[in-house]
C-alpha cells in the first residue's frame, strides 16, 4: 500500500497537502470510482483491491459485505483534511463510516466536533461522519487508514459486523489530546493573514487554519469563522464570495457529485 500510485482524485477539495486515497472495494469494481453514491449494489474489489487478498479476507471475516458500499485506503503524509461534514448530499439515511488505522504514529490526529484524539493502530472506530471533523499528519512517516462505508438503513453500527460484538471486560480509553488555549494575539494573527490574502494563496491559508484546532483548544467549527474573518478583513469581495461558497460546500449543503475549485496557486 505504501507503494501505490495513481491515487483517486475525487474529493481533492477536502484536503491540503499530501493526502492520497486508493479505492479497494466499490460498487463498480473500477479503480477510479471513489464517489460516495449509492448505485444499489454491494461492494466488490477493484483491480487495485485484488492486490490485497489478506486485507480483503480480513474485511470479509469481520464485516457484513452485503452492506458494504465503499472501502478506501487513505494514505496521509504531511497534510491535513479540511474541516467538513460528510453525507450532506444524502436525502435518505446517511451511510455509516468505520475507520481502521493500519499504520500510524502519535503525530497523526483526528478531530470530531470539540475533541482531538489519536486513533491507535488496530483499533476499530465508528465516527459519525455527518459531524464536523478533520485529520492531520505532521510527521515524516505516512499514515494508512482503512475507511469503510456501509448502508445500514438506519440500523445501529453493530449491524455492520458479521457477528455480535462481544462485551468488553475492560474499558479502552481513547487517547485524547489536551491543547492549550488560543493565545491573546490570535485575532491579530488573523488580521495579518488577511492582509496578505489573495486568490493564489487562499489554498495555503485554508490549510493553515485547518490545523489550528489540533494544537489549540478550539472547536472544529471555529475554522469556518476564522476563514470568514480573514476573507472579510482582506477587503477583497471576490475572496469573500469564494469563501462563503466554500464554507457552505464544506459544512452545509452539497449535491451528489458537486465539486469546488478552491485553487491551489500552482
Amino acid at each position: 500500500m505504501l507503494t501505490f500510485a495513481d491515487d483517486n482524485r475525487d474529493y481533492s477539495e477536502f484536503h491540503v497537502g499530501d493526502w492520497k486515497s486508493f479505492v479497494i472495494l466499490n460498487q463498480t469494481g473500477i479503480d477510479t470510482d471513489g464517489m460516495v453514491v449509492d448505485r444499489g449494489l454491494p461492494a466488490k474489489p477493484t483491480q487495485r483491491g485484488l492486490l490485497l487478498p489478506v486485507l480483503n479476507a480480513w474485511i470479509g471475516s469481520k464485516f457484513d459485505m452485503s452492506r458494504l458500499k465503499l472501502a478506501r485506503i487513505h494514505s496521509l503524509g504531511d497534510g491535513v483534511l479540511v474541516p467538513h461534514r460528510d453525507f450532506v448530499e444524502f436525502h435518505t439515511q446517511p451511510w455509516t463510516r468505520i475507520h481502521v488505522p493500519l499504520l500510524t504514529n502519535f503525530n497523526c490526529l483526528h478531530s470530531d466536533t470539540e475533541s482531538v484524539f489519536h486513533m491507535r493502530s488496530g483499533e476499530i472506530w465508528f465516527l459519525d461522519a455527518s459531524n464536523l471533523h478533520s485529520a492531520i499528519n505532521y510527521s515524516a512517516g505516512r499514515r494508512l487508514n482503512l475507511c469503510l462505508d456501509f448502508d445500514l438503513c438506519g440500523e445501529s453500527v453493530e449491524a455492520a459486523f458479521r457477528k455480535s460484538l462481544p462485551s468488553a471486560d475492560y474499558k479502552i480509553e481513547p487517547q485524547f489530546v489536551q491543547r492549550p488555549p488560543l493565545g491573546d494575539s490570535f485575532d491579530q494573527e488573523l488580521s495579518s493573514l488577511a492582509a496578505s490574502l489573495t486568490e493564489s494563496n487562499l489554498y495555503q491559508a485554508v490549510g493553515l487554519l485547518s490545523k489550528v484546532h489540533f494544537f489549540r483548544n478550539a472547536k472544529v467549527a471555529d475554522f469556518f469563522d476564522w476563514l470568514a474573518v480573514i476573507a472579510e478583513r482582506s477587503g477583497k469581495r471576490s475572496l469573500q464570495t469564494k469563501t462563503e461558497w466554500y464554507i457552505g460546500f464544506l459544512r452545509d449543503e452539497r449535491r451528489m457529485g458537486d465539486q469546488f475549485d478552491i485553487g491551489r496557486g500552482r
